[in-house]
Parts: structure tokens; sequence; C-alpha cells
């Protein structure tokens, strides 16, 4: 989902400041431009510094009709405190700003920082009953520390407004025997916004997928094809066209819901509606930037919207299997979902399911195709909200290049972090039960540590801290 943020621009003033602060508004003006380009947001300004109630009224009506998705409040000097009070209800985040004198002795000449200093009390105790939560920015925007923390901010804010104009498809239901994946659909609406239809079934995909039309799927074929090794051995070509029926079958109903996640209960109704896994097409759905977690997980679908937001890429979902000891690694490994860009320079062989199937005179006869691949190395985030939309874990680590693992899509991973904790692997086994994690793990590559502390803050959730093992109950 391509969404595009709406960032608004005022400033405040006090009309007997000796500064430039008209000036150095101009300047805030200036760059805030040259960075909604660069940082792909559209601008929103009030040219007119403020300097009074009624005139924060007015501004306030324009940010809202603009559909502003956070406001920068800029203090070029010290603004008066009631030019808050209407602004502190506008419909979006608040980010309140402040810029260093311009001199370091003499006359005062914008009292910027004061100005910061005091509309955050005002936020915070004053209208505390309102419990507004705001980020202070500090210096011009072409500083090191303004920066680092406005781009965090964009990623997040861009994050949020996702999840508000998401459409989840919930087909087939959260699969047998996954009850932690059970959810309140009101409060999922309530907590981000976001659309939930659970109502579709199995069946709905199905007949769609029989009655593709033939020439649809000899070129989806060819596409199919291009995306990986077909292990002819074991993968006929019957279940090969059987998953870019599903596939385009999937892509097609997305399409007409707008839906932007499906999280799809990928057994075991499928088999028994179309003797078939659907590993493959959630792969290539994934890599077509539709997520598409396995089990009817809409939490997890969450997750990974949220992922996809802050980070630009395609996320996948795993489960995590094994934990080696010797050389305090994870591995994280799903059927085969994950999308064909996440694969090592070995790329993705589309092969048959290691355990939807049967036995045919001793010899393993799997149904459906995977993509199985090896993660490729690099830096990745790991994070989990658990169903109830209010505690998340937050986890990083380093995919490992060279070391073998399963077969399906997964990777081993290194160096594992909880919010920047290093942890040893019974700390983190400790944490993860202790803390109720749910058993998915939505994962992206890059380190959105920062980016997601941040989220849990403008929603107010929980952030789960590392639990240090002990041998006790």
């Amino acid at each position: 989902m391509d969404v595009r943020l709406n960032i608004g621009l005022l400033g405040v003033r006090h009309p007997n400041m000796p500064g430039d602060d008209k000036g150095a508004y101009v300047k805030a003006m200036d760059e805030m431009e040259k960075l909604s380009n660069e940082l792909d947001f559209n601008l929103i300004k009030i040219p007119e510094l403020l300097g009074s109630e009624d005139g924060a009224v007015k501004a306030r009506k324009k940010m809202e009709s603009n559909l502003v998705d956070f406001t920068m409040i800029f203090n070029s000097s010290l603004g008066y405190g009631r030019i808050l009070l209407p602004l502190a209800k506008i419909n979006s985040n608040i980010g309140l700003w402040s810029i260093p004198e311009p001199t370091k002795s003499g006359v005062l000449q914008l009292n910027s920082f004061c100005g910061l200093n005091m509309y955050g009390a005002i936020l915070s105790n004053y209208l505390s009953k309102y419990d507004i939560p705001f980020k202070w920015f500090y210096g011009y925007s072409n500083s090191k520390m303004f920066l680092e923390r406005f781009k965090i901010t964009v990623k997040v804010m861009k994050a949020i407004k996702t999840l508000k104009l998401s459409r989840i498809g919930l087909v087939g239901g959260i699969a047998d025997g996954f009850e932690n994946f059970n959810f309140d659909e009101t409060l999922l609406e309530k907590r981000f916004g976001t659309y939930i239809q659970r109502r579709h079934t199995v069946e709905d995909i199905v007949n769609r997928a029989k009655n593709m039309e033939k020439n649809k799927i000899n070129e989806d074929m060819k596409l199919f094809l291009s995306q990986g090794k077909w292990n002819k051995e074991r993968v006929s070509e019957e279940e090969l066209e059987k998953s870019s029926r599903v596939y385009l079958a999937f892509k097609e109903f997305a399409e007409e819901n707008n839906y932007n996640a499906l999280a799809i209960s990928c057994w075991s109704k499928f088999q028994e509606v179309y003797d078939i896994a659907v590993c493959s097409a959630m792969a290539r759905l994934q890599e077509d930037g539709i997520v598409a977690p396995c089990e009817g997980d809409v939490p997890g679908a969450v997750n990974m919207l949220i992922l996809s937001a802050l980070s630009g890429q395609r996320p996948t979902i795993n489960d995590l299997v094994s934990i080696d000891e010797d050389d305090e690694t994870i591995n994280m490994w799903h059927c085969g979902v994950a999308p064909m860009s996440l694969a090592n320079k070995a790329g993705v062989n589309w092969d048959e399911h290691f355990n939807i199937g049967a036995y045919e005179n001793g010899k393993w006869n799997g149904k459906g195709v995977v993509a199985d691949l090896t993660f490729k190395p690099g830096r990745v985030t790991i994070f989990r909200m658990d169903s109830t939309f209010d505690n998340f874990l937050i986890m990083n680590g380093d995919v490992l290049e060279n070391k073998e693992s399963y077969y399906g899509s997964s990777g081993w991973i290194k160096n594992i972090k909880i919010i920047g904790e290093k942890v040893s692997m019974p700390d983190l086994i400790n944490s993860i039960i202790l803390n109720k994690v749910d058993h998915h793990y939505p994962m992206v590559y890059g380190d959105f540590k920062n980016e997601l502390i941040e989220f849990a803050h403008w929603n107010k959730l929980n952030v789960l801290k590392p639990r240090p093992y002990k041998p006790y109950l």
C-alpha cells in the first residue's frame, strides 16, 4: 500500500522578543519543503506566525480540513500558552519544535526552548486528563539530532496511517488448534482503525481457482517458473498449475475487495477442498506486496503491515523452531511462504510440502508447492504484537550466511537482542514464555527497533522487556 503522509507546520511567537523570529520561521518552512521531497510527504503550512488563541483556532481548522496526520508546532519564539490550547486537541499527532538561540550572551533573542518546555508542560500537566502524546524536536531541520528524530517519526506516522487505511480479509477462519490467534475485531478497529472481514471461505477461493481462464494460467505459469527453479522430480505439472490457479484467485479476490492483507487459513481446509497446500501462492502474494500470514493469523497480518510500512520492504512470518546453544543462534522457519526477495544467492526452489501429503509405496508425496529458500544474510527485525493488541516483543539479529538451514523458508540468526539488550539462549526462552509471546514471528530486513518503540508510545502499547533466566518458577 502506497501511503503518503500529510504533515502540518505552524509557528508561534511572542510579540516582544527582539530576535528575528519571522526569519527563523521562514528558514524552517524552506527546510521542511526540502525534507518533504526527500522523505516523500505533503507539507501543509500556515505561513504567518500565530500570536493569538483565535489564530490557533483558524490554523487548527485548516490542518484538519487538509487531513493532516502529524502537526509540527514551531516555537519561533516564546509563544503564549493559550495559543496551544486549541492546537492541543487537533485531530492529529503533535510535535513540539524549538531551535537554538542565535546568540550566547547579551539580550535574549527568541527564548524558543523555553516555549518548547512550557508547551510540553501544558500538555503533560494542565491537559493531563486528555492524555495527549507528543514528541519534542530541537534544532533546525538540517541538524543531526533533528533529522534522526524526525525521520523515525515520519516512518512511524506512515505505519499508523497504513493501519488506519488497511483492509484485511480473513479466509477460512483461524486454523484449527491455533486458539492463541483469536482476536476481537472491534478492538482492532478501535485501536488502529483497521478494517477486517472474517467471513470469507476457502470455497470462495477454490471456486475462483477452478474457474480461472486457461489463458491467464498459461501466462502466469511463465512468470511462476521465472521466479524460481521447478523441482520436476517432486512437483508435478498439475500441482504447479493448481498453485498458479490459487495464486491468481487470491490476487483477483484481494484486488476486488481492496485488501492489502489476507490472513489465510492455509490448512487443513484447502487440502480437503482442493487437495493442495497453498504456500507458494502466499509467497508470491507477499512478493506482490499483499501481506499473507499463515493459519488465519490476523494479528500477524497487523504486525506485518507495520513492518512493511516502516521498512518499505516485503516482510515474512516464521515460527521459532530451533535453538542452537553451541553458537547461540535461533532458526526462524515456516513451510515455504517467504517472498522470493528474501532468498540468498541460491534463490528459490518450487518444491513439495514437507508434511502435507501422504506416503505412497514408501515414498513421500507432498501436496502443493512451497517456496524452498534460505534467507539472505543481513540484519533483521523480528516483531510480535499479541492478539490483544496491547503488548509486543521487539528482537533484532543477524542472519548467518553459511549455516545450513531447514527445508522450507528459513535461516539461522545470531546476536539476538530484545529491545537492544543482548540475551543468552536461556534468557530468550524465558523472555518468550513468561511474556506470553505468540508463536508466529513477523520479520523484515533492517533494524527498526527505534521506530517500533515510538510506534508503541503513540499507541500507548507495552513493549515487552527481557526476562533474565532463573532456574526456578
